[in-house]
């Protein structure tokens, strides 16, 4: 079979729709040798070493490269439903769409979508005007063609059921995300600070956020736990990283750390490329990933796998992916005191973490088949 998969999304280096998009492609492309793979990539942009593609190349796919804007594409096909994506790219079998465009398809070929979360529904303040609009139209477009849809949590499945009943359950399959192999414990500390140096980080305690920087993340909760922490003596010569590239909304962020006066304790890294996060992970004491919403939520789950804890709030996908010791009520003092005692606390509980092997062997054998 030709399976084609839109993989526009990377342009967005560094947010979590990319991350998926590239070990979910590049996993493809490692483990499923029986089908053809055919990506379409579609940008007025791409970002500084922008390897994703090159690479996919060397695995086998065969990639097809366009400078149409989003804007453009959006009209084309979330709005209007013409110029079928196989006049571009060739014809194939499968055609799997972003979350943000659904392509016309020619008769025979089969769609298949990832939704990863229904944020742009439940909370439309937390999203541009834009970006609600995108999702809106091309999950009707998904809803009216009975596109095959994949979920990551049983939470997104849930939500989905909720606000479109229209969908039939059996069309919606929940396959947890995996996480990169390169997330682990490394053991040589000097390969750890060298890779930080880089970003002009220098050795101490951390703690870290990795994610965009916009309201959803919930970063000024994190911001005010750590400027409480700091005052415990205990905690005084902490710093506190954030990993990530800017998002949307995000002014309120700058100006209290400026009312809190925390500009020499708090560092904007911002992106850091994908074989560099584990470093910063296994530097880091603890990661903080207060959420308040999540279609799944990988970054507390690469921490644990590079050996640091994580504490996250207790809600949506989070309660799926997390055993109870990394979860915490959104009370600012019972965070507080859950940041403290996972700090003081040297061993991990281990647990199961998915795997993109499995993702891929689930996903080809219920909707890459003939």
């Amino acid at each position: 079979m030709i399976i084609a998969i839109d993989i526009s999304m990377l342009v967005y280096q560094g947010s979590g729709v990319a991350n998926y998009t590239y070990n979910f492609v590049k996993a493809l492309l490692k483990y499923d040798k029986k089908n053809k793979y055919k990506l379409f990539y579609s940008s007025f942009r791409k970002p500084k070493d922008f390897y994703y593609l090159d690479e996919f190349r060397k695995l086998g796919a065969k990639v097809y490269s366009f400078f149409l804007p989003p804007s453009l594409l959006k009209l084309l096909w979330n709005r209007w439903q013409v110029l079928p994506v196989e006049w571009l790219i060739g014809k194939v079998d499968v055609y799997h769409s972003s979350d943000f465009l659904r392509p016309p398809l020619l008769t025979g070929t089969r769609g298949v979508t990832t939704i990863h979360d229904l944020t742009w529904k439940i909370f439309p303040e937390y999203h541009t005007p834009e970006i609600v609009a995108s999702h809106k139209q091309k999950l009707q477009r998904t809803i009216e063609h009975q596109d095959s849809i994949i979920v990551d949590s049983y939470s997104t499945k849930k939500d989905l059921l909720k606000y479109y009943p229209q969908i039939s359950v059996k069309n919606i399959t929940v396959i947890p995300l995996g996480i990169g192999e390169i997330f682990k414990k490394i053991k040589e500390s000097k390969k750890i600070w060298k890779t930080l140096y880089k970003y002009h980080v220098t050795k101490g305690n951390y703690l870290i956020y990795v994610g965009a920087i916009e309201p959803r993340k919930n970063l000024d909760t994190c911001i005010k736990v750590f400027a409480q922490l700091i005052k415990d003596n205990e905690f005084k010569d902490y710093r506190f990283l954030i990993v990530g590239r800017a998002g949307w909304k995000n002014e309120k962020i700058f100006k209290l750390i400026k009312d809190l006066r925390l500009e020499n304790k708090i560092k904007f890294v911002g992106f850091v490329k994908d074989q560099d996060l584990p470093c910063f992970y296994n530097a880091a004491k603890l990661t903080l990933y207060l959420s308040k919403y999540e279609g799944y939520g990988l970054p507390p789950l690469e921490s644990l796998a590079c050996g640091t804890p994580a504490l996250a709030l207790k809600n949506s996908s989070l309660t799926e992916i997390l055993p109870e010791s990394y979860l915490v009520d959104n009370n600012y003092k019972n965070i507080i005191n859950k940041t403290k005692w996972l700090l003081n606390k040297k061993v991990i509980n281990l647990i199961k973490i998915p795997n993109w092997k499995l993702y891929v062997k689930i996903l080809t054998r219920f909707h890459y088949i003939n």
